[in-house]
């Protein structure tokens, strides 16, 4: 199904946040107007008689819901109407996403692909972990630029490192992810962060899925997997499954909620077929933080089968330097990812 329909409902639903968001907003803004008359009324003030003079900008509360009701009760039922007539014209025509050819995952050996930034307490714990696995057949560390010996230990550990000049999350993930495609014979490429906070051992949630998709993705929106001191609060939580619901819209399916059943966009550690990974690497372009649901989009743009496993999540080794290192830059990040799957 074409994407096209899917940007439609993304824009419905972003439309909406704005609607409900300011909606609420104003809302408080009128009913503290209405508390402060009632205290007036009780108890007159000079103070209180300046506050119920609402600013101009403040006092459109009738004329926004007037909008917010044509929108709710004419837009929005328009534009789903006008998309299952779409549905009902296109749905008997070839399908545009073919499942990949089956793979014995019994027999698959991976390369591991570990991004790293100032992360010399916690790479060799991260290296360690993941030679420990039967399935392992390469590590590789991305140095992107630090400062404090990663490099060094990644090494001692037994790691390959490669070094990425080009700072930013999605340089390191680019560089690594290009590396294990030319310089390894790996069936699959695994792609997570040397922090620390993912388990080597989930990699066996992931192989046997990859026998029939190309992609697979983690999410650690799964409570009972996230252990606590985890940066995965209910901002981080609810903030991912928000781009996970815009990203299901934008590649829509009636029956089944979406082409990808996805509840965490920006989980950093994922599965690639070797084959699969050929056909987007020239498509992964984002050097930022917004990488991981860029990766993800690109994927769906070519067709490839993705899903998603719940894995579980612990308590970073060492300072952040994502998206979680405050609630400010999970903000922008957030943004940013937003205009990336409404537009592009």
């Amino acid at each position: 199904m074409k994407a096209d329909m899917g940007k439609v409902l993304v824009w419905l639903f972003l439309g909406t946040t704005v609607f409900a968001i300011f909606s609420v907003v104003i809302g408080m803004i009128h009913m503290a107007r209405d508390i402060l008359a009632l205290v007036q009324f009780f108890a007159p003030s000079q103070v209180l008689a300046n506050a119920l003079n609402l600013p101009p900008i403040l006092a459109f509360g009738g004329l926004w819901f007037q909008f917010a009701v044509i929108y709710f009760f004419l837009v929005i039922p328009l534009g789903v109407f006008a998309l299952l007539v779409r549905q009902l014209i296109v749905r008997n025509r070839p399908t545009l996403w073919p499942r990949p050819a089956p793979l014995d995952a019994t027999r698959l050996k991976v390369a591991v692909v570990l991004t790293a930034y100032n992360d010399a307490q916690s790479i060799g714990l991260s290296v360690d972990d993941f030679r420990e696995r039967a399935q392992v057949a390469q590590v590789i560390v991305v140095d992107n630029n630090s400062r404090d010996g990663t490099a060094e230990v990644a090494r001692a550990h037994g790691a390959t490192v490669v070094l990425e000049s080009r700072q930013g999350y999605g340089w390191a993930c680019i560089g690594g992810l290009s590396y294990a495609l030319r310089e390894t014979s790996a069936d699959a490429i695994v792609l997570c962060e040397g922090d620390h906070t993912f388990f080597g051992e989930d990699l066996g949630k992931f192989i046997p899925y990859l026998a029939d998709c190309d992609l697979v993705v983690g999410t650690r929106n799964t409570r009972v997997l996230t252990l606590e001191g985890s940066q995965m609060d209910w901002f981080m939580a609810w903030g991912n499954l928000y781009l996970a619901i815009l990203i299901r819209l934008r590649y829509w399916n009636w029956a089944f909620l979406g082409r990808i059943q996805l509840t965490d966009v920006g989980c950093t550690y994922r599965v690639i077929r070797r084959t699969a990974l050929a056909r987007i690497i020239d498509r992964l372009t984002v050097g930022s933080h917004h990488f991981s649901p860029h990766m993800i989009l690109v994927a769906l743009r070519e067709h490839l089968a993705v899903m998603e496993v719940p894995i579980k999540f612990r308590r970073r080794v060492g300072p952040s330097k994502g998206a979680s290192r405050s609630r400010l830059a999970s903000l922008q990040v957030g943004l940013t990812m937003i205009g990336s799957i409404a537009i592009h």
